[in-house]
């Protein structure tokens, strides 16, 4: 959105200011010296306006420069933000993916003791009845 970007700088439209020129011009036209200490008066006037021209647009540009980092440092807070609670946010999950999984491997941990108990009870009964069944035999051949 245009609300989210940081005003673009452009420089200042310069007028054309040649000291050479205003030189030329105020050492052209009076040839007494009132004439040229007045010229040299209009020149330094010139130069005293371009200088406060300029100290004006540099204090615009410190401004300018002050707002851009106001608005990309409130834009740097907000990331911060928004990156701390994403952040939290994943930890608990993980959290609780993680007990849950905890949880989970404890009831088959149990299944499988259960299933290790029923297992061996087989076995004692498989062995149980192959002892009756040899014992069977034997009787049977002893007939």
């Amino acid at each position: 959105s245009s609300s989210d970007l940081a005003p673009v700088w452009r420089p200042a439209p310069r007028k054309s200011f040649s000291l050479c020129a205003a030189m030329a011009d105020s050492m052209a036209m009076p040839t007494g010296l009132k004439g040229k200490l007045a010229s040299l008066e209009d020149f330094i006037s010139m130069q005293n306006e371009e200088l406060a021209a300029q100290r004006q647009e540099i204090e615009a540009l410190r401004g300018d420069k002050s707002n851009i980092e106001q608005h990309y440092q409130g834009q740097l807070q907000e990331m911060k933000k928004t990156m701390v609670a994403d952040v939290q946010r994943m930890q608990e999950e993980v959290k609780k993916h993680f007990q849950q999984q905890k949880a989970e491997n404890s009831r088959l941990q149990q299944q499988i003791t259960t299933l290790k108990g029923e297992k061996t009870s087989l076995q004692q009964q498989i062995l149980g009845l192959q002892r009756r069944i040899q014992e069977i035999e034997e009787h049977i051949g002893c007939d």
